[in-house]
């Protein structure tokens, strides 16, 4: 019996162990967590009450027709504006121009989409930046690569059709 001290002692500490965690459990998860899915659902409401900041698919038509159509007909017409832009809060408040809308037009943001990857659809235009401004004449071998080099040469909104 004197050599099972040792034994019982670990399965009075597990217990303990197990006890404070479900204690500790039950004082730390909120009650509202997993009654609609794996997340605490009280936190709808809160992030429910935040402004809204970006505006629906339609939100540039109605001051930006020319630009939205030509990028309709265009292949970037898949894509919403704020993807290159910025929330539309940034630009729009109260149906009044609030700024001057940011552009991210540089290369590196072109080439987010179509820079050159083994892991993107051979079908998906891509391209290596630097041979492709070679290729065209715009810089030499082992030049930089200028800022805007992409939005020189391409309509942004529609650049298959530069």
């Amino acid at each position: 019996m004197e050599h099972t001290k040792h034994i019982w002692r670990a399965v009075l500490l597990l217990l303990l162990l197990g006890l404070s965690a479900v204690a500790g459990r039950h004082f730390l998860i909120p009650p509202s967590f997993g009654t609609q899915g794996f997340y605490r659902y009280d936190s709808l409401a809160e992030y429910m009450a935040k402004p809204v900041i970006h505006g629906p698919a339609n939100a540039c038509r109605e001051c930006h027709q020319p630009i939205v159509e030509s990028e309709i007909k265009g292949k970037h017409a898949s894509q919403s504006c704020e993807g290159c832009h910025a929330p539309l809060s940034v630009h729009v408040a109260d149906n009044k121009k609030i700024a001057d809308m940011p552009s991210k037009g540089s290369n590196e943001w072109c080439a987010n989409c179509h820079g050159k990857l083994r892991a993107r659809p051979q079908t998906f235009p891509q391209i290596d930046v630097t041979e492709h401004l070679v290729k065209n004449g715009v810089i030499s071998a082992g030049d930089p690569i200028p800022k805007n080099a992409c939005t020189t040469c391409h309509d942004v909104h529609s650049p298959g059709t530069s």
